[in-house]
């Protein structure tokens, strides 16, 4: 059975904004989240039969589209990693500028990719979603001090990835959002 195009037109008007503006705060790129909503919803068109309606319908699109954007954020660290072998196989590694080290978007989403699919989801939900803890470790299906648990690694491999000079600001960033504003 497939999806009446009157009820797809439906959930495209009222979630798509929704679904964009989720896509472009996960992948930093307006483009890329129209792509995300689009591939989304053909996910909708091909898999309706499998939509259980245990959920609303809002949920299981941010988890489709979730799963999608992570994708993308992995895909990314793929291509920048080939992108940085055949410039060091073309420029020496002395006369490459470092980076400057600044806690930003893409950086948080590099560290991102890097981390588990579960790691993810909950990092996207805690700092993307303002879920509370609760609401994170239900949709993940973990405990809560699971997530904790989950959630301190996480930071720990964080600090380490952006170095030393940025920690600081890191870590007032990820409690101000993860607290509610209070560090």
């Amino acid at each position: 059975m497939s999806i009446p195009d009157a009820e797809l037109s439906e959930l495209y008007v009222r979630y798509a904004p929704v679904l964009h503006a989720r896509a472009r705060s996960i992948l930093g790129n307006d483009a890329e989240a129209g792509d995300a909503v689009q591939e989304t919803f053909v996910r909708l068109v091909r898999g309706y039969e499998a939509f259980r309606g245990e959920s609303s319908p809002l949920t299981w699109l941010y988890q489709v589209n979730t799963n999608w954007c992570l994708n993308q954020l992995r895909n990314r660290k793929g291509h920048q990693k080939k992108h940085e072998d055949r410039r060091a196989d073309v420029q020496p590694r002395e006369s490459v500028e470092p980076e400057v080290d600044r806690i930003d978007d893409a950086r948080i989403r590099a560290l991102l990719a890097e981390e588990d699919d579960e790691t993810q989801r909950i990092v996207v939900h805690l700092f993307f979603d303002e879920m509370t803890r609760e609401e994170t470790a239900v949709a993940v299906g973990i405990s809560v001090p699971t997530l904790r648990k989950r959630l301190d690694a996480f930071l720990r491999r964080a600090r380490r990835g952006m170095g030393l000079a940025v920690v600081a600001s890191a870590v007032v960033w990820l409690c101000w959002t993860a607290f509610g504003g209070a560090p």
